[in-house]
């Protein structure tokens, strides 16, 4: 639960407009015409940095919705009064939530390629014919009016500039956003529901220009976020398990406070584990573990060491709770039974089952763990806590596995008895 709210965190930006619109409002004319010019400058940026990353959908996202955008304003400087323009906006807020949706759709692929080039210009076509025809043939597009049915030409609101056929396609993207968000809890799918909601809202409010550029400016800033969120995951984060990598620990490392703990532990046997049924079911059983290590009480952190290897950091905790903190979790993790497939088992279920006669050619395992823990003593720096918990973890392998053992008891404890 915690981890669905950091991540839908960054759709609270959706009130920032509201907060600063008086403040747009006041501001001088220059400043203004900064501001409008905003949403183009940081489009690029977001198109850049999703390119160098390889973030093909995001890249896609703020190309084609800041087009719209330029499109959009473009036809409200010209004066949406106008026959041309009010056609150029009434097509441009419908073509780009229907754009959005190809982009759903896609997946992610290098900017750089022969495809991605394909699908960058395949994403900015529409608007490039569009502006083209306002531009030498206006008059074809004001004979387009009339033939547009009533759900284009009505607003969902009178104060709303939202027709209500983009108003349902916008509807209908932001419930498949929702839907994929809670399903694959990625930043790219919270930017991609984020940045329709902040064009659909620009959009809508247009008759207010500072408040609809705000809206304007949350697109790119909602594909940046989601940039900077893959950029911190590749630094930070195990690939693997999900749980913080080295780097992590080293950052966490830098800012522990005098009292802490931290426990080293290792998965017994898992180079013949590994050789036994293959480095799939070896990446399996790394999984499995990092999902039980995460559960850990006592306000433990859990990182991947590397390898085999992971760390919990402890913080200001007393010797008792850490030491049954990591005796459950390995109790948890003994006691969890895995089912492999067998080495020689053919790929197919169907074949392997008949093979056996109807079996299912799965093998149910256990795996246990070996922790060992230290407590900082007195100027102590981490590197050598760890070194001494290193110590205590080859003591828990050699007295016979799947067992917690100390490099001593918490300094606090003893400075306690001595009093």
């Amino acid at each position: 639960m915690i981890t669905l709210a950091r991540l839908l965190f960054p759709l609270l930006l959706l009130a920032v407009p509201w907060a600063l619109a008086p403040l747009a409002r006041s501001l001088e004319p220059a400043l203004v015409a900064l501001l409008d010019n905003l949403p183009l400058f940081l489009g690029l940026l977001a198109v850049f940095f999703a390119g160098a990353f390889k973030r093909g959908r995001l890249t896609l996202v703020a190309a084609h919705l800041v087009a719209a955008v330029m499109l959009i304003q473009a036809a409200q400087t010209d004066n949406l009064n106008a026959p041309d323009s009010y056609v150029v906006f009434i097509l441009t807020s419908l073509i780009a939530p229907l754009m959005q949706a190809w982009v759903v759709i896609q997946q992610d692929t290098s900017l750089l390629s022969r495809r991605g080039i394909f699908k960058l210009a395949s994403a900015l076509l529409p608007y490039l014919i569009i502006g083209a025809a306002w531009h030498y043939h206006p008059g074809e597009l004001v004979k387009l009016l009339v033939q547009f049915p009533p759900l284009l030409l009505d607003m969902v609101h009178g104060e709303l500039l939202l027709n209500k056929l983009a108003a349902w396609v916008c509807l209908g993207l932001i419930l498949l956003g929702l839907v994929l968000t809670l399903f694959r809890r990625t930043g790219d799918e919270v930017a991609l529901l984020g940045s329709l909601l902040s064009f659909a809202l620009g959009v809508a409010y247009l008759r207010d220009p500072a408040l609809s550029t705000l809206f304007f400016i949350l697109i790119p800033t909602s594909v940046l976020v989601a940039v900077t969120q893959h950029i911190y995951a590749m630094a930070f984060i195990d690939g693997l398990t999900g749980v913080p990598a080295r780097r992590a620990l080293e950052h966490r490392l830098a800012g522990l406070g005098r009292h802490y703990a931290i426990a080293m532990l290792d998965i017994d046997h898992f180079k013949k584990f590994n050789d036994t049924y293959g480095h799939d079911v070896g990446d399996q059983v790394l999984r499995m573990v990092a999902t039980q290590l995460r559960r850990v009480e006592a306000g433990g952190t859990l990182y991947r060491y590397g390898g085999e290897e992971f760390t919990i950091v402890f913080s200001g905790r007393r010797e008792e709770e850490v030491v049954n903190a990591l005796d459950r979790v390995r109790e948890r993790v003994a006691n969890y039974p895995m089912q492999v497939r067998a080495p020689q088992r053919p790929r197919n279920d169907k074949v392997g089952r008949e093979s056996r006669g109807g079996q299912t050619g799965q093998t149910q395992v256990t795996v246990n763990i070996s922790i060992g823990v230290a407590w900082r003593e007195s100027e102590e720096k981490p590197a050598q806590v760890i070194k001494r918990a290193d110590t205590a973890l080859y003591r828990a392998k050699g007295a016979g596995r799947n067992r917690v053992m100390t490099d001593g008891p918490d300094p606090r404890r003893q400075r306690g008895r001595a009093a």
